[in-house]
């Protein structure tokens, strides 16, 4: 399982950077200095602990002051002073602990930030790959190869059976079955016969035919959806810290308490204490250990979060938006009823299409395979197979001449249908439906009762299955034919700043990146999907949506309460600082309570229960 989710795991980044490792050592140098260095002497005046600590801030302090300076030369402040005043005041006041602490958190958030910005980039490397670099054209009554990139319009391009289409074009001649899964999300594959338009990066799994550039490169579907991902990822709202929301104003009263304490007493200590009790340690604190109890708790229930502001955007979701194919259906189709209309019996009928289609790919082929293995029906061996892309397929078995062709009876039931002709009469038909999966209903109810009420189905499939669909799981709004665009305009019309998608193709990746919060499904979807989305259920279980839910809502509700101890107990130690109740060593002593306290709180995190 590692391996297959190594790109997914944005937090890798980190460990190939040198920044992680520098981090790492700075951190490293404060449990050795605790262990080791008690008591020693090193340098005048300081101990190996004090030695220990300042190499720490040296090495992950430092250039938070350096961006503190930028910072104030372009008039932009943020948490970097915070952060700066907190290191340089302890660092004056020789309590070189917090100051160490303070700066190896900041830094290694900053890096996860950068690693979880790669990802986007990633997922459109993948999309770029769907297209094959190379196709073949019809020129001067031959097939030449040619790089991909170089088809122009009006170039005719023969595509057979396994090939990935390199354009949106329009068949000329011919007859060929397409998976457009990557662009629909739709697992059946479709008949394309001439005058009908297929589409760069949908594949051809069955027939030939000759197809006419439409549209090439950039232009075309697939080059369309890139952009849209692009678009997606640069205009998403990222729920701004609440510690940079503050900062702005919480550095210059903490600088004006401590030059205020010391016009008023002349007292140099109060002024310091102040400073120090003033060090919004706990207040940093609060966010982070949140998010990475958070994230641990998810990691440890099969859920894998690329960052704690995805679970923010959950907490205050009101919209759960899904699509269909994969995601609240199980992504294959299956019989699931056989109507004899002749003398033969359901196993007889199973048994005939089954031998027809014994050494068929095609997904409803192996649809009636598995029924017929799983009523023992027995299977001989058919004879002169003949197929006909989008038509069906024939052959002899014993002397019997058996034809399965496609049907448009019961389609208004949700139902893809073939009809099955023994000697040319009509003897059954066999539906065959994509089913949703074991868990979506109860899912579907359990995300109403957190208290959503807007939960919509957006699919790429036709009306009548998306309906059905949606009627057996409990979702009252649904929309059919949807492709990548229009998926993106239904959800800019919902206001994806509280709407959560969830998705597992191609089609879902700009719908997965523009909403405040993608979730893949991460066990079969797609790898673009799976680089998209901000999480990902890794074994595709639906029901731990409400985990979700419960999961970032406690989070959020956490951080707020953190924050809340953070200010007052900064406020009591500002005030007790300034009166000269407290002196700098319990100042600090007051402002360590408060960290623990908001590491204890976000520890309770961890023990949030699943579904």
């Amino acid at each position: 399982m590692i391996g297959r989710y190594a790109n997914l795991n944005v937090y890798q980044e980190i460990f190939k950077s040198d920044d992680f490792y520098k981090v790492m050592i700075g951190s490293a140098l404060i449990p050795i200095a605790l262990v080791f260095g008690a008591n020693i002497s090193f340098l005048p005046g300081l101990t190996l602990v004090d030695c220990l600590l300042l190499v720490s801030i040296l090495i992950n302090g430092v250039p938070i002051i350096i961006n503190a300076v930028k910072g104030v030369v372009g008039r932009q402040v943020n948490v970097d002073e915070l952060v700066s005043i907190a290191v340089i005041a302890c660092v004056i006041n020789g309590n070189y602990l917090e100051a160490a602490i303070v700066s190896g958190i900041m830094v290694f958030g900053a890096l996860i930030e950068e690693a979880v910005s790669d990802s986007a980039r990633q997922a459109i490397q993948k999309l770029i790959e769907i297209t094959p670099e190379t196709a073949l054209i019809e020129k001067g009554g031959e097939e030449i190869k040619i790089l991909a990139a170089d088809i122009k319009e009006g170039d005719v391009l023969p595509v057979r059976a396994g090939q990935v289409i390199a354009v949106d074009g329009q068949i000329l001649d011919g007859i060929m079955v397409v998976d457009e899964s990557s662009i629909t999300g739709e697992s059946i594959p479709v008949t394309k016969q001439p005058q009908n338009m297929v589409f760069a990066g949908t594949t051809c799994v069955d027939g030939f035919a000759r197809v006419c550039a439409v549209k090439v490169g950039e232009d075309a579907t697939i080059g369309k959806i890139i952009r849209l991902v692009t678009a997606a990822q640069d205009s998403k709202t990222r729920s701004s810290k609440i510690v940079d929301q503050y900062a702005k104003w919480f550095t210059p009263v903490i600088l004006a308490a401590a030059i205020g304490t010391y016009l008023v007493t002349r007292d140099v200590t109060r002024a310091i204490t102040v400073l120090i009790v003033g060090c919004p340690c706990s207040f940093l604190l609060a966010g982070p250990v949140s998010t990475v109890a958070a994230i641990g708790r998810a990691a440890k229930a099969g859920v894998l979060v690329k960052g704690g502001q995805y679970l923010e955007n959950i907490a205050k979701a009101t919209i759960f938006c899904f699509d269909k194919t994969g995601t609240i259906t199980r992504g294959k189709p299956v019989v699931v009823e056989v109507i004899a209309c002749g003398y033969l019996d359901e196993r007889q009928i199973l048994s005939r299409a089954a031998a027809v289609e014994k050494k068929s790919l095609h997904p409803l082929a192996l649809a009636i395979i598995e029924r017929a293995k799983a009523l023992d029906c027995p299977v001989e061996e058919a004879k002169d197979i003949h197929s006909t892309p989008g038509k069906g397929i024939l052959a002899w078995v014993g002397r019997e001449r058996i034809e399965i062709v496609s049907s448009d009876k019961y389609t208004e039931d949700g139902f893809t249908t073939v009809a099955v002709g023994v000697d040319g009469k009509i003897v059954g038909y066999i539906c065959l439906e994509d089913l949703p999966r074991e868990t979506a209903k109860a899912a579907v109810k359990a995300i109403r009762d957190t208290g959503i009420r807007q939960i919509s189905l957006i699919s790429g499939d036709q009306e009548a299955p998306v309906s059905k669909i949606a009627g057996q799981v409990g979702i009252t709004s649904w929309a059919s034919c949807q492709k990548p665009e229009d998926k993106l305009n239904r959800l800019t019309a919902y206001g994806s700043d509280r709407l959560v998608y969830v998705g597992d193709g191609v089609n879902d990746a700009p719908a997965l990146k523009a909403a405040a919060t993608g979730i893949a499904m991460g066990f079969n979807g797609s790898d673009v999907a799976l680089e998209t989305a901000d999480i990902v259920l890794m074994n595709d279980d639906l029901t731990q949506l409400t985990f979700l839910i419960d999961l970032s809502r406690r989070m959020a509700k956490i951080i707020k309460i953190n924050i809340g101890i953070s200010f007052i107990i900064n406020f009591l130690s500002v005030a007790a600082g300034a009166a000269g109740l407290l002196t700098p060593v319990w100042g600090a002593i007051s402002h360590n309570i408060g960290s623990i306290l908001v590491v204890l709180l976000a520890s309770s995190i961890r023990f949030t229960k699943t579904g």
